[in-house]
């Protein structure tokens, strides 16, 4: 278990299990947590309850070989099923043992498209702004920090050596276009990513002006990829986010207590945009 703050080389497993000395905050649960509830971030977090279990599917496998690909160039954990698809008893047997090996199971017929958009993504980090910071930096590194009582973790895709650029590559089953995209990430809680990387990086390194870039790409041919940055207000909204998760993340631990929703009646009333809609059809 790691005790001391820092930044460290781990495989991406034991970061998933959590390696801090206590359990830890990550970008993930705290979006479980003001999103939802302390009770489903207990559930989620993997050293509260042991028993959690990650969600597996195909275009998150996708995901994850294109960024072993892309980011260190390794298919090690791939493996490769010969099936037309996912539907018969035989392909979902050889998926299921796949995921007991710790492997990340996808058909034949995937890998040739899979590695021309890791094709597309190198051209297009080649040919952006991030060139040079993309030859200067190391893949998956775990940082771990501690403020007050609790322990935070963050695992940027990529970090400069000077440690003042994270750039975070994502697949989108959807459109990379950044105003369509941005939806998405909302939705994801990739904004506190953002937020809880940055802080990594000023609390352990001190940087200045540290800064967060999403490279997004799209899984569906041409693979189109665009580069996302979050203007200040953006980052000062989930800064606020992250802020809100820490203080209920702190007191949810130094108390042992995790609820759920209020038991109180919730009064709701309708979002601007269903009123309208409705007022003008009448």
């Amino acid at each position: 278990m790691l005790d001391t703050p820092g930044l460290y080389a781990i495989p991406l497993s034991d970061y998933l299990a959590d390696p801090c000395v206590e359990p830890s905050l990550s970008a993930s649960i705290a979006h479980t947590l003001i999103t939802q509830s302390p009770l489903h971030a207990f559930v989620q977090h993997p050293r509260l309850n042991p028993g959690a279990e990650r969600e597996e599917s195909s275009k998150a496998n996708i995901g994850t070989i294109a960024h072993g690909l892309l980011l260190e160039g390794d298919e090690s954990r791939v493996m490769v099923i010969e099936a037309d698809d996912w539907r018969t008893k035989a392909a979902q047997a050889q998926r299921d043992a796949a995921y007991l090996a710790g492997m990340v199971p996808v058909l034949a017929k995937q890998m040739g498209p899979i590695r021309k958009m890791v094709e597309v993504a190198r051209s297009a980090i080649r040919n952006s702004e991030l060139a040079e910071a993309w030859k200067d930096g190391k893949p998956e590194q775990t940082m771990v920090w501690k403020e007050g009582e609790i322990w935070l973790r963050s695992r940027p895709d990529w970090l400069t050596n000077g440690h003042d650029l994270i750039i975070d590559y994502k697949t989108s089953a959807g459109s990379a276009e950044p105003s369509a995209w941005i939806r998405t990430a909302l939705g994801m809680g990739n904004d506190l990513q953002a937020a809880l990387g940055l802080r990594g990086l000023k609390t352990l390194f001190h940087a200045k002006h540290p800064q967060f870039v999403f490279a997004v790409q799209e899984q569906e041919a041409p693979y189109s990829m665009s580069f996302i940055g979050l203007d200040p207000v953006f980052l000062d909204m989930a800064e606020h986010k992250i802020e809100r998760a820490i203080r209920q993340w702190t007191d949810c631990m130094l108390t042992n207590t995790w609820p759920s929703y209020p038991s109180r009646i919730c009064w709701m009333s309708p979002p601007a945009w269903a009123y309208t809609e409705e007022e003008q059809k009448s």
